[in-house]
């Protein structure tokens, strides 16, 4: 009776291998981008909070919004990068970005973002 060969194979190995070391190395460069969006939705909920019901106007959402982002420490957006416009009964805030990472050569990872709230008067 012949015995079967279990296991795999080098080839096999090294081919598994370099796809978990390929999806490990592209979640590395991709993870800042999403701690930089739970900083950028939590600066959003807190000027919600905090402006919401106090007629505030479009220069003190971004004076607050660019507070919050000084505190939470985020460099690559500012106030005025945030789109502010009327709602129906207040302003609709809205951060819409995307973030490039290299990842070989010219290929690039793209991930975007797009996080709206609505600030009642």
């Amino acid at each position: 009776m012949r015995d079967r060969q279990r296991g795999m194979t080098l080839i096999s190995l090294a081919i598994v291998v370099a796809f978990v070391a390929s999806y490990g190395f592209a979640v590395l460069k991709v993870t800042p981008f999403y701690l930089e969006q739970i900083k950028i939705k939590r600066v959003l909920t807190d000027v919600e909070a905090n402006l919401s019901g106090n007629n505030a106007s479009v220069m003190q959402v971004r004076d607050a919004i660019d507070k919050r982002l000084n505190i939470e420490m985020v460099r690559d957006l500012r106030a005025k990068d945030f789109s502010i416009k009327k709602g129906g009964s207040g302003y609709i805030v809205n951060a819409a970005y995307e973030r490039r990472a290299s990842y070989f050569g010219n290929l690039y990872l793209v991930v975007a973002f797009d996080e709206t709230v609505e600030i009642r008067r």
